[in-house]
């Protein structure tokens, strides 16, 4: 099954390399070989839908969910969550802890003359 798909996942389009086979979990009939992670999310993905109880259908709760990220992504409602930190708050923030632990260590270690004397 795997050369068949010529050892790509059908759900990423990616290389697989570390494989293993998908099934419904319900009829017990194999569908495809995954990625072991896409698997795992995939598995986990298809689990929650079918949780929604009532007349929900799985499959076109995932569509629907698709359509809504997508919806999202061209179309941004211009509101940022209130904690929501940019790419550069980010790494500034990191950058400034760095240099504060950086700050103290440098207090903590004794400093040395030219002679390599401690100096206090």
């Amino acid at each position: 099954m795997l050369a068949l798909q010529k050892g790509i996942d059908p759900i990423t389009g990616r290389q697989i390399t570390d494989p293993v086979l998908d099934h419904c979990h319900k009829t017990g009939h194999v569908r495809a070989v995954l990625q072991r992670w896409t698997n795992g999310v995939f598995g986990r993905l298809e689990n929650w839908a079918s949780r929604l109880g009532g007349d929900t259908d799985p499959v076109q709760f995932l569509r629907a969910s698709a359509d809504y990220i997508e919806k999202h992504r061209s179309e941004p409602s211009g509101v940022l969550y209130p904690t929501h930190k940019t790419e550069a708050e980010k790494r500034d923030a990191r950058n400034a802890k760095a240099r504060k632990v950086r700050a103290a260590a440098r207090k903590a270690t004794p400093s040395t003359d030219s002679q390599g004397t401690a100096t206090e």
